[in-house]
């Protein structure tokens, strides 16, 4: 790993990398091999090329043709989610007259001999400046003209919010722009992605630019229908939550956040985990279908006990939600997630409240302690509920002899059923399902437990903090898990839910097939089916019965759009989702108690009960998750493989035996001291963060902070949308609003 410093490499000619960190594989005379990928490119002078040249019209030509098509309302309503709501519909009107009446100049193309992005965007001098090695490797490779089409276009967007804010804004008395200088997304990647929806070719080639080198001198093509999906994968949420804005100019953002495909090495989830079954489970299906029960025991903690509705009581959405509901919901997250699974057996890929289950502390091994000294019952909400424990309970207190927590030998014993019954089943997607839930809770013993710290303790690093004061236990510091807290209940709750009713595509323009639902429809539909005033629901159904009716009339699809947002029952849908997301987040208030959240320091004040938020590894941000993947990918591979043999027939083989026995403090064994000190070897700085309670405590926080504003966020954005047509109404439609 390279921090901080700068390598200087002859291959012929020179460039300068620079370095915040940047991996390299060591070893002499190594070979680096690179994909298609255009990112990042070596830094070196940022000075015009030559000997090559670059024309392309394509991005501006795309949009003229699209202002040239479409009615006022339709181009306002395309480009307001795009470049943003604060400017007003009179605003991109201009744009779209200008655009017909040929007013729009293309912004100039320049070929640069090196830069930090594949192209930016400069907003003083109007130029988009593209990286030679980008348009050489479009010349030859397949990916790599996909690639710098989005990067064009992504540039494109740039400049024609630039022109927006700039050229065609209302101006102040002293003669300035109205409008803030940026929008708050990335408007590139969003035009980018929200563009290629258009198939304006027929052609299966589609020429994008010409190109001028020493190499080749021709046009540039791609195969257009392919190329869409590729930019709408690479221009997609992540990219369009950034701003690469460097001063003026703006530039194309690499990678997509911390997601494992950017960062293999580096970045885990319980899927990626499971990839080490691939031994004993090639098959692609066989390890998704084994992971659909660890998904499922996953989602199982939105269905907590402080959030279902009591039988008995009335609908209040903003209070409970039945847990009918919330099964149905995450059935319509499980239909996308297993898509392929679901289609080939829908039986065995539907969640059911029997699969799903609820919220039980003992399927996540959470420490399952409760500080209210009076807790309702949560038994009395649903039956499979598991009961409080409260504060005197023996569960909580730590075994001598295994210097353990008492509870976590009911995870244990919980999974060590599980994978019985998964044996018993055999290779069928039921047995798979089983395993799959099994393997949860063991990928989670090391992730929510501090196993990880006192293995490194145990090997020299006594300095890690443990997240437990000392016990009266053979080994000092027992092994102990977190209780589930606020901050946690949102990432689990509101997110995944949020997301789904907000994605950042819904409100793109797409024609509608008659009967066919997204699954942000189809959750609305679920959730306003939980309010008390039925008229919400009512009206919904009504617009989507409107809309079916509508698509079945020959060239719906060049009138939906204005049909769409003027219609009466658009107004409650719209309502719909805003009250549906204001009630998540009150939900969310009421399902937290605020004195679960001031646990302190357990390194300091006496205490053996850590919250999860304190313990947890899950995210690529703490200092030790890549380790408790480690050791957590050992042991699922251990108890994997020991199932393949149960269902090939050999019935001495016992995976739940194989499972329970990493069930030990750390000081009990030995097979993860070789991977923690091979870990360690390379990763001073992460343990050193390791033994700060300071710094572990900021990026949780941190991530936290970051969660629960992508949830405002998204329900912020959906408000925009239905406000900004109010606001804009007269000037979009050429009459007062009658539906306000």
């Amino acid at each position: 790993m390279l921090e901080g410093g700068n390598i200087t490499f002859k291959c012929p000619g020179t460039f300068v990398v620079k370095a915040g960190q940047v991996p390299f594989m060591s070893g002499a005379a190594a070979t680096m091999t690179h994909g298609a990928r255009l990112i990042p490119l070596p830094v070196s002078s940022r000075e015009p090329d030559p000997v090559r040249a670059i024309r392309s019209t394509f991005a501006f030509d795309q949009l003229t043709e699209v202002a040239n098509r479409s009615t006022p309302v339709e181009f306002v309503l395309m480009l307001a989610p795009i470049f943003g709501f604060d400017i007003p519909a009179q605003t991109y009107i201009k744009l779209q007259d200008a655009l017909k009446q040929g007013k729009i100049r293309n912004p100039e193309h320049i070929v640069m001999s090196g830069g930090t992005y594949p192209a930016d965007y400069d907003n003083e001098d109007r130029i988009i400046r593209v990286h030679a090695g980008a348009p050489d490797l479009a010349a030859t490779n397949v990916e790599g003209a996909r690639e710098l089409l989005a990067v064009l276009l992504h540039e494109f967007g740039h400049h024609i919010d630039n022109v927006l804010r700039h050229d065609l804004a209302d101006r102040n008395p002293d003669g300035t722009s109205t409008l803030g200088p940026d929008g708050p997304l990335e408007e590139g990647a969003r035009y980018a992605y929200s563009i290629a929806v258009f198939d304006l070719e027929t052609s299966s080639q589609t020429e994008y630019a010409q190109y001028e080198s020493p190499d080749y001198t021709g046009p540039l093509k791609v195969n257009y229908a392919q190329a869409r999906l590729a930019i709408q994968q690479m221009q997609g949420a992540d990219a369009q939550r950034r701003d690469g804005r460097h001063h003026t100019r703006e530039t194309f953002g690499a990678g997509r956040g911390e997601h494992h495909e950017d960062r293999p090495r580096a970045s885990f989830g319980h899927e990626s985990i499971e990839d080490v079954l691939q031994d004993d489970f090639p098959r692609q299906e066989d390890r998704k279908a084994i992971y659909f029960g660890n998904w499922l025991r996953d989602f199982s903690q939105i269905v907590d006990p402080k959030i279902v509705r009591p039988p008995g009581l009335p609908k209040d959405l903003g209070r409970y939600i039945s847990r009918e509901a919330l099964t149905k919901v995450i059935d319509v997250l499980a239909g996308g997630e297993f898509y392929d699974l679901r289609t080939a057996n829908p039986s065995g890929y539907t969640v059911t409240a029997d699969k799903l289950g609820v919220y039980r502390p003992t399927e996540h091994i959470d420490n399952p302690k409760n500080i209210n000294p009076h807790p309702p019952d949560p038994q009395s909400v649903d039956a499979d509920f598991e009961p409080w424990v409260t504060a005197d309970s023996p569960k909580l207190a730590v075994n001598p002899a295994t210097s353990m927590k008492n509870y976590i030998a009911d995870s244990r014993d919980s999974m060590r059923d599980e994978l019985n019954r998964a044996a018993a089943a055999g290779d069928t997607s039921e047995g798979k399902r089983l395993l799959g839930s099994a393997l949860h809770v063991l990928e989670d013993f090391f992730a929510h437990s501090n196993f990880v710290e006192l293995s490194l303790r145990k090997v020299g690093f006594e300095r890690v903090l443990p997240w437990t004061s000392p016990a009266d236990c053979r080994h000092q510091y027992p092994l102990v898990t977190g209780m589930f807290g606020s901050t946690d209940v949102i990432a689990s709750i509101a997110g995944p839910i949020a997301q789904a009713l907000f994605p950042v595509e819904g409100w793109t323009f797409k024609a509608s097939q008659p009967g066919q639902r997204s699954d942000s429809e189809k959750i609305l539909e679920i959730l306003l089916s939980e309010h008390s005033d039925p008229r919400y629901l009512t009206s919904f159904k009504q617009f989507l019965s409107l809309r079916d009716q509508w698509t079945e009339i020959p060239g719906h699809q060049y009138a939906e759009l204005i049909g769409w947002v003027a219609s009466a029952p658009m107004r409650a849908v719209l309502n719909g989702y805003n009250l549906v997301y204001q009630s998540l987040l009150h939900l969310v208030g009421n399902s937290v108690d605020d004195a679960q959240t001031h646990y302190g320091d357990p390194n300091t004040n006496g205490s053996t009960d850590p919250s999860h938020s304190q313990l947890a590894k899950d995210h690529d941000v703490h200092p030790l998750h890549v380790l408790a993947a480690k050791l957590a990918k050992y042991a699922v591979k251990q108890a994997g493989a020991a199932m393949k043999a149960r269902w090939d027939g050999d019935t001495a083989s016992d995976p739940g035996g194989v499972a329970t026995a990493f069930f030990v403090h750390p000081y009990d064994s030995s097979w993860q001291d070789a991977i923690v000190l091979n870990w360690s070897r390379s990763n001073g700085a992460n343990i050193e963060r390791g033994e700060s309670a300071t710094i572990l405590e900021h990026l949780h926080e941190a991530h936290a902070q970051e969660t629960m504003e992508q949830v405002r966020r998204a329900g912020r954005y959906g408000g925009q949308g239905w406000e900004y047509i109010q606001r804009n109404y007269e000037t979009l439609f050429g009459e007062e609003n009658q539906v306000r």
